[in-house]
């Protein structure tokens, strides 16, 4: 039998609780994936062994490149994943030398969410929109932004860490947009219901400040569970912070916006 020459490429979304694999053709076509739980047990060594094992079992001749996307600091120039909270990894994993060295192939890593915004942009609703936020709150927050149709990396690849604004002070200490909204916020103050979505508001009202977007794309647990049905009241918190009474309009998350898909969309073009 002729082996497969076809062009592929793999994307992996790695989260602190779940890695998901998925193998697209040239044109983001899906072939398969599979999904299994985050090792952050065993430390780097273990985490390595897991990601290790699982691209070996998607790696083949046909394989010209892997995406990768994961939830933290990523200097994107360099393929350094900077630090992840929420991953054993410690600091300055250097996953773009790593994986170059094992597989000889184009390597390409970035955060999540760019990877989740690279690939909700090119839906029919937003294919139009030339500058749009992404904010994701969940266990932390994490943010991207789209200016003039491309996405905002900063200087060292940091941009988008919406998360560690500082948007106000309560118990006497400075808190970041993270510590005001995410599960943080609700483990430690969950009779606050009321304070979340007015957090929530004013951090959105900066975002709006700066990058002045035609939209915002919402989503993550938190927002699904106790702010998506709020949307009426964000917007009121917005438009009072506004110039000109300008108002981004708000959209929630895709639920079938592939981050893997994404990832590879960013090392294809």
């Amino acid at each position: 039998m002729r082996p497969n020459t076809k062009t592929k490429y793999i994307g992996i979304d790695i989260g602190g609780s779940k890695i998901l694999i998925q193998t697209f053709d040239a044109k983001l076509n899906k072939f398969n994936e599979k999904q299994i739980k985050t090792d952050v047990l065993h430390g780097k060594v273990g985490f390595l062994r897991q990601l290790y094992s699982l691209i070996d079992a998607f790696f083949d001749q046909s394989i010209k490149g892997i995406g990768v996307a994961v939830p933290g600091i990523v200097d994107w120039k360099k393929g350094v994943l900077v630090h992840a909270p929420h991953l054993p990894t410690g600091k300055d994993l250097k996953l773009k030398m790593l994986l170059k060295k094992r597989y000889k192939v184009d390597i390409y890593v970035d955060n999540d969410i760019n990877g989740f915004l690279a690939e909700e942009s090119q839906k029919t609703t937003l294919k139009k929109s030339k500058n749009i936020l992404a904010v994701m709150v969940g266990t932390g927050l994490g943010g991207a932004a789209i200016t003039d149709g491309k996405l905002v990396y900063g200087k060292d690849g940091f941009a988008g860490e919406f998360g560690h604004m500082v948007i106000r002070q309560s118990d006497k200490k400075l808190k970041t947009f993270e510590q005001n909204t995410s599960g943080y916020y609700l483990k430690k103050y969950p009779r606050l219901k009321k304070d979340l979505v007015e957090n929530f508001g004013i951090g959105l009202s900066n975002l709006n400040l700066i990058f002045n977007p035609e939209v915002i794309v919402l989503g993550g647990s938190v927002y699904c569970h106790h702010l998506a049905d709020k949307k009426r009241q964000l917007v009121t918190i917005i438009r009072q912070h506004s110039l000109a009474k300008q108002v981004p309009k708000l959209l929630d998350a895709g639920s079938r916006t592939s981050v893997a898909k994404g990832v590879v969309r960013l090392l294809i073009h």
